[in-house]
């Protein structure tokens, strides 16, 4: 039998448990972590405001530009160079090729292997937005000081590895 709204039980209010002196001490705000996932949330938002007409994400960007320096490379080569999980990569390489933009064959040199090539639609998207790209890229770093930006960078670099 179901009880009208008004007769029915309501759960009783958790208990307010108050917070230790180390998290009441906590600062969120000077936690590189947290600080470098709200600066990437911040970019791709700047990224998708300027293309939302592309239908393209900051990553498949990534993996256009790298599939079009390295053509016939395999899926995992790929992966290993955007920073990527092969699921992840092999989802958004069937949005690229259902979208025109890559053709993805088996590998010459490994069967078990699929390798990657851009198509003339793929490489007309990167021409279209490669100059507002550059734009989007300014955006995002100029709330710094001019004089900070080339450290940025290169600390940027350092952390993801990526440094010469």
């Amino acid at each position: 039998m179901k009880r009208s709204p008004a007769t029915r039980r309501r759960p009783a209010a958790p208990e307010t448990v108050p917070c230790t002196d180390a998290v009441k001490a906590f600062e969120l705000t000077d936690v590189v972590s947290h600080l470098l996932r709200r600066a990437h949330f911040r970019a791709e938002a700047l990224f998708m405001q300027t293309f939302h007409d592309e239908d393209l994400t900051p990553r498949q960007k990534a993996l256009l530009i790298t599939v079009c320096k390295h053509p016939g490379a395999t899926q995992n080569q790929l992966a290993e160079d955007i920073a990527l999980d092969r699921n992840s990569l092999a989802d958004m390489i069937n949005r690229l090729v259902r979208k025109g933009y890559l053709r993805r064959q088996r590998s010459a040199d490994d069967k078990r292997a699929y390798s990657v090539t851009i198509t003339q639609a793929g490489v007309d998207v990167l021409e279209r937005i490669l100059p507002r790209d550059k734009e989007v890229e300014e955006a995002i770093i100029a709330v710094l000081p001019p004089e900070y930006r080339a450290l940025f960078i290169k600390c940027l670099k350092l952390m993801a590895g990526v440094a010469p």
